[in-house]
């Protein structure tokens, strides 16, 4: 398992990072709504749903990288 994790933990990274890019997509575009007046302090629920997916996916990469230790 753990060459496999190592793997995975890598994979996981780019996971990661497409998850960060997305939320200051996100982020931008609810700022761009409260500017236009659309709405106050704008909070997607689609960045809600990134931003637990964010979450998940640091605690699945730290599993892996500590499972590639072992």
């Amino acid at each position: 398992m753990s060459l496999h994790a190592g793997e995975f933990a890598r994979e996981m990274e780019s996971v990661n990072r497409a998850l960060a890019e997305t939320a200051v997509l996100l982020a931008g575009l609810d700022q761009a709504d409260s500017a236009r007046g659309l709405c106050r302090n704008r909070h997607s629920p689609l960045r809600t749903l990134v931003e637990q997916a964010e979450q998940s996916a640091a605690r699945v990469t730290e599993f892996l990288r500590a499972e590639s230790r072992t």
